[in-house]
């Protein structure tokens, strides 16, 4: 399992939080390569962009994806 994929795991557990989601994400750039951020950054608007749209275009804003 990469960590990409593991990071998606723990979102996914942590989604009924929005200050967990928050954190996590956060915890993921300090891991995760530029090309799986942005890998990360489409995963979490196809899967969370209705109901985390706030916290991913704040912690997202400068990322291009």
């Amino acid at each position: 399992i990469t960590m990409l994929e593991h990071q998606k795991i723990l979102l996914d557990q942590l989604s009924y939080d929005p200050e967990l989601f928050r954190k996590e994400i956060v915890k993921s750039f300090k891991w995760l390569k530029s090309y799986e951020i942005i890998m990360l950054h489409r995963w979490l608007k196809e899967n969370y962009g209705k109901t985390h749209a706030s916290v991913i275009r704040d912690l997202f804003e400068y990322i291009a994806a």
